[in-house]
């Protein structure tokens, strides 16, 4: 203990809640485990989606195998492969019998796909454009016309009047993702910060750091010490992202998403932080393990209500909830990476949020103040408020 932990007993709360974390293995499995989550998230759908070759389309005749090709060029990811076989019987046979995944045969005025169980809808209509396609420039060269000349005056492009800067897909996951990690860090992390208050309460550790630190220093300690390891575990995640990404070859989402990142550390510590606090109180409330099911209940639905509400609701209903305090951290960055959004916005909702958790901090601490050494019996909130300071 040196003197800048004696002036500034919070620090030494704060100290001694990271090194204990770090040395417990929960903690250290947990972390491990959601290291592991995200690392499948980035990467098994990118191999899933690479592996296993060009899909197989059999043919018996020089026409088929032209349409295939011409799916195969137009087609994005692996494309297809011709399959030469010698007539229709060798083509079923092919398909149903092999890894063939459709066959291609002439028919009455075109082309027959034939698959085992279902013709995969992908296939179907790459093969469909790639025949309507080769058939066009086989018909113009009867007539004496080129392909160009043909298509003349068919060409349908798209504009998007507010285009986002990302992808559909990409953006809803990259936004369930931010929310996700949002609210899995803050319940978890809650979730420590309660029952280590209920452990130090059950061994009467709390009454011999109360009669050494002021409480509001054991509140402040606890509250930095686990928002520095919550976001030691954002970095992590945000570490094993970009090698998923790198391994994956998808840093152009990286390069949309990387601007967010310092809004989403902002929102996420101070909603982290006004959090903490609540978890505090809920674990002070407790004098038991068991309670903490309905001491934390609170916490659990402020977040578990918003978490929802950021990825499930329509786009009006997220535009509030991103003013909301608690939910913005979840709502405003997924909004600031789907949506073009005025810089008034998240300044507003910053400002919002921030008088709201010194506010609850505030409160908190207080409460914590009042309950943290009751240990005969459970406290519900409303009791706990109406307690004067001892």
């Amino acid at each position: 203990m040196n003197d800048r932990t004696l002036d500034r007993p919070w620090l030494l709360i704060a100290e001694r809640e990271i090194t204990t974390k770090l040395r417990d293995k929960t903690f250290i499995g947990s972390t491990l485990v959601m290291l592991a989550i995200v690392l499948a998230a980035v990467i098994l759908p990118a191999v899933f989606a690479g592996g296993g070759g060009a899909d197989k389309i059999a043919v018996i005749d020089d026409g088929g195998a032209a349409v295939v090709q011409r799916a195969s060029e137009t087609a994005g990811g692996k494309g297809y492969e011709v399959l030469r076989v010698a007539d229709q019987a060798a083509a079923e046979t092919a398909v149903t019998k092999t890894d063939a995944t459709a066959a291609l045969l002439p028919g009455s005025d075109g082309y027959v796909v034939i698959g085992k169980e279902k013709v995969d809808s992908g296939v179907g209509s790459a093969l469909r454009a790639a025949a309507a396609a080769v058939g066009m420039e086989k018909n113009a060269a009867a007539v004496k016309l080129t392909p160009e000349q043909l298509r003349a005056g068919t060409q349908v492009t798209e504009k998007i009047l507010q285009p986002g800067p990302l992808p559909g897909y990409v953006s809803d996951f990259v936004n369930i993702g931010l929310a996700l990690v949002f609210y899995m860090t803050a319940l978890g992390f809650g979730m420590m910060i309660a029952q280590s208050v209920v452990q130090e309460k059950e061994s009467r550790v709390v009454e011999i750091l109360a009669a050494s630190v002021p409480i509001r220093s054991l509140l402040w300690g606890k509250v930095l010490g686990n928002t520095v390891l919550a976001l030691s575990q954002i970095l992590v995640i945000a570490i094993a992202s970009l090698i998923g990404l790198t391994a994956t070859d998808r840093l152009d989402i990286l390069s949309i998403v990387a601007p967010v990142a310092g809004w989403f550390v902002v929102f996420f510590v101070l909603g982290f932080v006004a959090l903490a606090g609540l978890w505090a109180v809920a674990g002070s409330l407790a004098t038991r393990q068991e309670d903490l099911g309905s001491t934390t209940l609170p916490g659990q639905m402020i977040l578990m209500i918003p978490f929802f509400f950021s990825v499930f609701a329509g786009s009006s209903a997220k535009t509030i909830a991103s003013f909301v305090p608690v939910a913005s951290s979840m709502s405003m960055p997924g909004r600031m990476l789907t949506e073009d959004v005025p810089l008034w916005q998240p300044l507003a909702a910053i400002a919002i949020l921030l008088l709201s958790t010194a506010l609850i901090i505030r409160v908190g601490a207080r409460l914590y103040e009042r309950t943290l050494l009751q240990t005969g019996r459970r406290l519900g909130y409303r009791e706990a408020l109406s307690l004067k300071a001892g």
